[in-house]
């Protein structure tokens, strides 16, 4: 069943905070490395991109060499858009909200990096929203023109995300590894046994009663398979 996304939350780009000369960091050959503290929310990525290039006092024209993980290279600000409202369709997110808190900046190799945290709200009640980042790199040129963008993400992780399978798998962990994982360690601590060796038999024994259990499995399966005539 198809649900309307929830209302988005206020907007706000605020301006990068005074120059602090605590947040220049020197490397060994000379260069400065700025580290800058931002509060930069957005609702889609065309809102983000503009406050985020607004908040790195950059410019935005209409050709950029954007590089999605290498997974698609596009040369315009428009197709760049229309990509991302393509996939994230197609995939059941209905909006994505997007957060930056801090950004780098290296003035002589005229580069700025972040860290992209994006919340990602589903078209159907039964995939669950996730929130998900990624780094970000950015390239300009001598007028502060973005010349290149460059994102980089786990990708196989958004896929499993996006299908559900992350949260399946916490769900399970919660609810039946750990739970399982206390009470062995409950027992092997009353034991008064813990230790390397007593471990290894444990991881020994263990394989050997699985080993079994599934021969037991296979023998079972041929049993219950008619004979061919």
């Amino acid at each position: 069943m198809r649900t309307p996304p929830p209302s988005p939350p206020s907007v706000t780009a605020m301006r990068t905070m005074p120059f602090d000369p605590s947040a220049v960091q020197r490397l060994g050959d000379g260069r400065e490395i700025h580290v800058m503290a931002c509060n930069v929310q957005a609702v889609g990525l065309r809102d983000f991109v503009v406050k985020i290039t607004k908040q790195l006092e950059l410019k935005m024209g209409p050709q950029v060499d954007f590089n999605m993980n290498s997974n698609a290279i596009l040369s315009r600000w428009v197709d760049v858009f229309k990509a991302e409202k393509v996939y994230t369709t197609v995939l059941g997110i209905a909006r994505r909200d997007y957060r930056c808190s801090s950004f780098t900046h290296e003035p002589a190799r005229r580069l700025c990096y972040l860290i992209l945290e994006e919340l990602n709200h589903r078209s159907f009640t039964w995939l669950p929203a996730f929130t998900f980042k990624a780094m970000v790199i950015c390239r300009y040129d001598e007028q502060r023109a973005v010349t290149s963008v460059r994102v980089e993400y786990d990708q196989l992780g958004f896929y499993m995300n996006c299908i559900g399978l992350v949260a399946a798998y916490e769900w399970f962990t919660r609810v039946v590894t750990t739970p399982a994982a206390c009470a062995w360690a409950r027992a092997y601590l009353s034991t008064g046994l813990v230790g390397p060796v007593t471990f290894s038999l444990q991881l020994l024994l263990g394989a050997w009663l699985l080993s079994r259990l599934l021969w037991a499995c296979l023998g079972l399966a041929f049993v219950c398979v008619p004979a061919s005539t």
